[in-house]
C-alpha cells in the first residue's frame, strides 16, 4: 500500500471516529452538558430523535411518546438566569420537564417545573440544585413522535464537576 493510500485510509478512520462521537445519544445514563456564557450563548439545539427511550413517565402525570434528549443542569443560589425558552421543530409538540437529579431521570418522579413551546421555565420556579432537563414530545403526541428543538437561556447554568482523578 502506498504512503498516499495509507494516509487516505488513516484519514477515513479518524474522520469516522469524529462522526461517531457526534452521534452519541443523550440519555439518563449519559446526559448532555449545556455550557454557555453569562449571556446564555450558545443556545442548546438538537433533536429528541434517537436519544433516551427509557422514559415511560414524567412528573408522575405525563408520558413521553417518543425519545427524549436529556441534559444535566446545575442551578446555583444567586440568580444566573431568569428563564429558559423552548422552540420545537416539526413532527412533534415539544415538552420539557425539570426533575431533581436526586429523584432519578426516568423514575417518574415529581417535576420541579415544566415548559413547552409557549411556556418558559422561570428561575423563580427552580430552587438551587442539580437537575435533569428532559426534552421530549407532549403526552398527547403520536407514539414515536420526535423532532428538533432549541432551548435558549438568558443567562448561564453552571456545569459542576462530575469526577476528578489524579494519576
Amino acid at each position: 500500500m502506498s504512503v498516499i493510500a495509507r494516509s487516505l485510509a488513516l484519514g477515513a478512520i479518524v474522520a469516522g471516529f469524529g462522526l461517531s462521537s457526534l452521534a452519541v445519544a443523550q440519555t439518563c445514563a449519559s446526559p448532555a452538558v449545556w455550557a454557555m456564557d453569562v449571556s446564555g450563548n450558545p443556545a442548546l439545539t438538537g433533536t429528541t430523535c434517537g436519544h433516551e427511550t427509557g422514559i415511560v413517565g414524567t412528573c408522575q402525570t405525563f408520558t413521553a411518546p417518543g425519545a427524549a434528549y436529556v441534559v444535566r443542569i446545575n442551578v446555583i443560589a444567586p440568580a444566573t438566569f431568569t428563564d429558559i425558552a423552548f422552540t420545537g421543530g416539526p413532527g412533534y409538540t415539544l415538552a420539557a420537564y425539570l426533575v431533581p437529579e436526586a429523584s432519578g431521570c426516568n423514575a417518574n418522579a415529581a417535576c420541579t417545573t415544566t415548559g413547552d413551546g409557549t411556556t418558559h421555565m422561570l428561575h423563580a420556579d427552580i430552587p438551587p440544585g442539580a437537575y435533569y432537563l428532559i426534552i421530549t414530545g407532549a403526552d398527547f403526541d403520536a407514539p414515536g413522535s420526535c423532532g428538533t428543538f432549541t432551548a435558549a437561556s438568558d443567562g448561564f447554568l453552571p456545569v459542576t464537576l462530575q469526577s476528578f482523578d489524579v494519576d
